[in-house]
Parts: C-alpha cells; sequence; structure tokens
C-alpha cells in the first residue's frame, strides 16, 4: 500500500554476519511500557504503520511500538539517507539511543556517554536532522543535499562537542527555511549548533542561510581541511563565539545590508587556509546609528598568524576586516579591495557624521608584525589601515618584516550645501591617537582630493622600516607630533606638504626626503621654530624653517618668508625628471630626483656627511654616474659623479633661517 508523504518508512539493513543475534536486541516500547526485547536476527524491517507508529516486521509476527531504543554499543556508525519521501537508517545498534520521525524530520537521540558516529547523505527537498547528544559526536556529510522549509537542515541543540566531517571528493549542500515554523525553535542558523562545532576532512560543504546565519554555533567553530562555501546568507555566514581557520577553504558571498560573512563574539583567528569573500551589503543608518556589512568581523580580538585572505566589498561603507577591541597579523598574506563610497548621515547627536569603506580597522589597536598586506579602496572617503588608539609595524624585539602596500583612488565626501567643505577624506593609514614603525616595508599611494598617506592625530614614531607615501594631499600628517629616529623615510605630495605636523617635526636619525609640488606648501610643515634636526641625513624639496638653536647637524635650508608685510621668497626653478646634487666639485654627495613639474621651490637639506664651514654646490643634472647608494627606486642617491650638471646655486653647510 502507498504511504501519504506525512508517513516515513524507515529500512534497517542489518548485516548479521557482524553482529551477534544473542548479544544485540532492540528494545520496543509503547506509549512509554517496555513491551519486550528483540534479537535482531529476527528483525527484517521497520515501517511507518499509517497510526503513525512504528510497525516492527518480524520472521514470525508483527509487532507496532512509538518508540524504537538500541541497546548495547557498537563502532558501527549511524547511516541516515534521506530521499523525498523516504529516510532510510541503517546499522542502528550504535550506542544507547532512540530515534523518532515525523515525515523527513528524523530525530536522534542519545541516552549514553560513548563518542559515536553519524552518517548522513541522499537528497531531499523538505527534510531535516535534528541531534540530541549527551557526549562528543561526529557527523560525516556524504554528498548530503537537504533542505529544510521549516526549520534548520541540521540541528543539534545540546552543548556537546560536534565533529562534522567532510569527506574527500564528497559536496554537500544544506538550505535552510525563511522563517521558523515552531516559534519555539532554538536554532539561529541552517547548520546551528549549540556546543563547539569543528569541520574537518577534504570535502566540500555549500550552506545557504535564509533565515538568520549560515553556520552558527552557541561556542566555538573550527575549520581544519574542508572547503565551505556560503553563497548566500541573510545575516552572519559564520557565527560564534571562536573561530580558528587551520586549514582548507572558506568562501564567503554577502547579499544583503549589513550581514557579516564571519562574525565572533570573542576571538577570530586565522591560522593557515584561505578566505575568499565579496560583500555587495550597505551600511544601514537607523537613529543616528550606522551598522557595516563586513567580511570579518570580530566583536573581541582578530589574530591573523598565517594564511591567505582575499576579500572583496562593492557595498557603501564596506569593511572588510573589523575588531572591537585588537587585531594581531603576525603572518600571511592578505589582498583587501573596497569599491564603495562613504557619505554622510545625521548622528544621534544630531550633528553631521560621516561613514567610510575600510580594509582594515581596529576599534583599539592594531600590531602588525610580519606578513604581506595589500589594500586597494577606490571610494569616496576610503581608508587601508585604521586603529582607533595605537597601531605598531614591525617589532621592536625581532627582526620582523611586514610587507604592506595601500592605494586610495577616492576623495573627499563633499558637504551637499557647501562643496569647498569637505570630511571624511581618503587616508593610507589613520590613527587616532600614537603610531610607531619599528620595522617592515610600507609604501601608500593616493590619487584624490584630500588623500593623505598616513594621518596620526597624536604622536607618530619612525623607528625603522622603510616608508613611501605618493599622495596627492600630505604625505605623512600629524596631530601633535612626529619623531624619526631610524629607518627610511620618503614622501612626495602633489596638493600639499610632504610631512605637515600640527606641533612638532624631530629627525635625529635614519634618513628622510621630502618633495611637495605646489608652492606654497613645505617638504617639511610645522609650527614655528619646531623643525629640529639633531641627526640622520635630510633631503627636502621644498622649504622648512629649521629651529636654529636646537638643530645641531650641518644643514642648509632655503630662506622662505610668507607674510602679509614682507615679500616671499621666489625660490629655484627645478625641471621635472632632473636631479637636485649637493656636491663639492664634480663629486655628488647626495641627490634627489624631482619628479613633479616646473615650479618655483625650495631645498633642504641636512647630513653628517657635509662638513661645516665647507662650500658646496646645488647642481640639477641628470642621474648621477655610478652611484654607491640608492634608495626609493633610485630617487635617493648617495656618491657618484655629476651628470650634465647645471649649476644652481653655492651653500655653506650651515642652519640658515
Amino acid at each position: 500500500m502507498r504511504l501519504t508523504i506525512r508517513y516515513i518508512v524507515v529500512l534497517l539493513s542489518v548485516l548479521i554476519h557482524c553482529m551477534s543475534a544473542s548479544a544485540q536486541d532492540y528494545i520496543v516500547s509503547l506509549q512509554g511500557s517496555l513491551l519486550q526485547g528483540i534479537p535482531v536476527s529476527r528483525i527484517d524491517s521497520i515501517t511507518c504503520h499509517p497510526s503513525g507508529r512504528f510497525q516492527v516486521n518480524l520472521t514470525d509476527t508483527i509487532l507496532l511500538a512509538d518508540t524504537i531504543y538500541f541497546n548495547r554499543s557498537l563502532s558501527d556508525t549511524l547511516t541516515v539517507d534521506f530521499s523525498k519521501e523516504v529516510v532510510s537508517i541503517c546499522n542502528p545498534d550504535v550506542g544507547h539511543y532512540r530515534i523518532s520521525a515525523d515525515s523527513t524530520r528524523v530525530v536522534v537521540n542519545t541516552c549514553g556517554q560513548e563518542p559515536f558516529v553519524c552518517r548522513l547523505s541522499g537528497t531531499c527537498p523538505n527534510g531535516q536532522f535534528i541531534l540530541n547528544a549527551d557526549t562528543t559526536c561526529t557527523i560525516v556529510l556524504d554528498n548530503l543535499q537537504l533542505t529544510s522549509l521549516q526549520s534548520a537542515a541540521i540541528c543539534l541543540p545540546q552543548k556537546q562537542k560536534v565533529i562534522v566531517e567532510l569527506p574527500e571528493d564528497t559536496h554537500s549542500f544544506l538550505k535552510d527555511a525563511e522563517e521558523r515554523a515552531d516559534t519555539a525553535d532554538v536554532s539561529i542558523g541552517c547548520l546551528y549548533a549549540k556546543g563547539t562545532m569543528d569541520f574537518v576532512g577534504k570535502g566540500e560543504l555549500e550552506v545557504t542561510g535564509h533565515y538568520r546565519h549560515a553556520i552558527a554555533s552557541g561556542k566555538n567553530i573550527s575549520i581544519d581541511g574542508p572547503h565551505i562555501v556560503i553563497p548566500d546568507v541573510v545575516k552572519n555566514g559564520i557565527q560564534c563565539d571562536k573561530f580558528t581557520l587551520k586549514d582548507g577553504q572558506t568562501d564567503l558571498t554577502l547579499k544583503h545590508d549589513v550581514s557579516k560573512g564571519i562574525k565572533t563574539k570573542k576571538e577570530l583567528n586565522v591560522k593557515g587556509g584561505r578566505i575568499d569573500g565579496e560583500a555587495y551589503g550597505n551600511v544601514e543608518i537607523k537613529d543616528g546609528d550606522v551598522s557595516y556589512c563586513t567580511l570579518l568581523k570580530s566583536d573581541g580580538t582578530m589574530d591573523i598568524s598565517g594564511g591567505t585572505l582575499s576579500l572583496r566589498h562593492y557595498g557603501t561603507g564596506g569593511r572588510c576586516m573589523s575588531a572591537d577591541s585588537t587585531v594581531l597579523v603576525k603572518g600571511g598574506s592578505m589582498l583587501l579591495e573596497t569599491y564603495g563610497d562613504g557619505g554622510r548621515y545625521l548622528a544621534e547627536s544630531k550633528d553631521t557624521a560621516y561613514f567610510t569603506p575600510k580594509c582594515i580597522t581596529a576599534d583599539d589597536s592594531l600590531f602588525i608584525e610580519r606578513g604581506t598586506i595589500t589594500c586597494l579602496s577606490t571610494g569616496l572617503g576610503g581608508k587601508g589601515i585604521m586603529a582607533g588608539r595605537y597601531l605598531s609595524i614591525g617589532n621592536k624585539e625581532t627582526d620582523s618584516l611586514p610587507v604592506i602596500r595601500i592605494e586610495t583612488k577616492g576623495e573627499c565626501i563633499k558637504n551637499d550645501e557647501n562643496e569647498d567643505e569637505r570630511s571624511g577624506c581618503p587616508k593610507g593609514i589613520k590613527v587616532d591617537e600614537e603610531l610607531h614603525v619599528y620595522g617592515g616595508d610600507i609604501a601608500v599611494t593616493t590619487a584624490g582630493m584630500g588623500g593623505e598617506g598616513v594621518e596620526c592625530n597624536g604622536e607618530m614614531y619612525i623607528h625603522g622600516g622603510t616608508l613611501e607615501c605618493n599622495t596627492f594631499d600630505d604625505g605623512i600628517n600629524v596631530g601633535r607630533s612626529i619623531e624619526i629616529s631610524g629607518g627610511q623615510v620618503y614622501c612626495n605630495s602633489v596638493d600639499n606638504d610632504g610631512i605637515d605636523s600640527n606641533g612638532s617635526i624631530t629627525i635625529s636619525g635614519g634618513i628622510v626626503a621630502s618633495v611637495n609640488q605646489k608652492k606654497p606648501n613645505e617638504s617639511l610643515d610645522a609650527e614655528e621654530g619646531q623643525i629640529f634636526f639633531t641627526g640622520g641625513i635630510f633631503f627636502g624639496i621644498g622649504s622648512g624653517e629649521v629651529n636654529v638653536e636646537k638643530s645641531v647637524s650641518p644643514c642648509y635650508s632655503t630662506p622662505f618668508i610668507m607674510s602679509e608685510n614682507e615679500p616671499s621668497s621666489r625660490g629655484f626653478i627645478l625641471t621635472e625628471g632632473k636631479y637636485v646634487c649637493v656636491q663639492r666639485d664634480d663629486k655628488v654627495i647626495m641627490a634627489l630626483r624631482n619628479d613633479n613639474k616646473a615650479f618655483r621651490t625650495f631645498i633642504t637639506v641636512m647630513s653628517p656627511l657635509l662638513s661645516e664651514g665647507l662650500p658646496y654646490s646645488l647642481v640639477e643634472s641628470d642621474c648621477p654616474i655610478n652611484p654607491q647608494q640608492t634608495f626609493f627606486d633610485e630617487r635617493l642617491i648617495f656618491n657618484g659623479k655629476a651628470n650634465s650638471p647645471s649649476m644652481i646655486t653655492t651653500i655653506q653647510p650651515e642652519i640658515i633661517k
């Protein structure tokens, strides 16, 4: 007789030769009353009777039962095979547990403490698997294609640890319902576990979250080997307290506003493997509060020590990586791109505020010790790296050498009522309080109006490493002070200062070159009398008023006067592509290439290579012959012989106001 879809046929394929008929029993009960124990050898099959009870077909009789318990622990695997109207269960004698079913909804309840394995396979357009376990269990997804129209596809509502195994060369798919039919349903994801979930194996799992999350855990989630694909999710692709990627690959696609790819309450760790992500969701503004669509988001900390991240965001205000506390980068490779614009909104205080896209942002601190980071932001106000309080690049205790490449192409966000008023400007690196560079290879490029290479609203310290800024606006802008005691720094600004400080600039070591293109901007710009040369080497095309009393190294600074009562110095006319050389006779001491269009400008040089009191010449020429040292792609050169020189002026290596 053909059964309607509300009934289930449960086929028990028992391998008798693998079992001892005298030892393995089914315990059958009806309405809570124990009926009898039946040897496995006597059971042919179990069918769901039209009454809703299980019909146990024995070799000599038929029994009806509403619950079936399986007794006796074996190392076998419980296998559940789904199809459109039929669920087959094989080798069910896996410890002390019971099975119940309603249509293609299968519930397994364990009553023992021994770990066991459950294998799920087959294809079902409206089914569900629920496991209530008291101990660690392994769920093997073997080419399972399971969709639920009522709730989660797979739900584990207890706090036990779950190992989700994806065998090699298998491809499993899970989808959940857009709503939960039962208001008491605790599942918040398509694949939901209240406890910890560890994903292992070399297979592939695709999970779509139509209700809220795709994969959700009340505890921790780790991935070690498999390929996880989340093609669409309403809220968060992976939601948990702590996430760890050890190996394997995770693909994320975000199509909804304010959704998150991986969202953690405490920690987000990447130790190996790969994460590929694309996001199209936009910001959402409610009552003056902004929520962002973010690919990797942690309410706590983020630790990247290995692996590969390739994240692209196309939505407004998009964020590739964001942590409310601290981000620590100790290795790995990251390619982070944002293509959406920033914008204006009315904050809760009723003041105008701005949201901007960001590649990496930490509300508190950001430590970059090793690894490779490449950031690209093309929209209005886009930022590469941002730290709310503190940023450290390199490590003062080791010779770690992170490589950082940042490019922004957007402009500032205009005020609709006054286009000359601009805010939310693009930045390569932005820090609110304190910035330290201990080492590494850092290059920042900006192209749009207002684009600055580095902005630090507090104090900035450069102890080592290489920092190169080719920018439209300031190369480096600091709110209080910048101190350069080592490393190599190059700044070239099209429309503003090379290095600009609202307080002081101190150079006590290292090699610094700064160029600005537009008069009356400067290679060094600080509060009056707050530029100090106490060591190192500096070469600037552009002026800078050096403090006479507190600067001790031999240096030369072209007079630069800008006031209402006194005429300004006209400076020198330099040629684009030519080198400005400091030389004695035909020997070049140091030379800096002018990559800017011809204009009147100024020269500032400081170096212990100069001998105070001896005359030197400022000469414009082609690239010097046989230089001994070159920096910044041969833009700064030390030692060599003059090549087709054209005399500018003769200087004395001493401080000149």
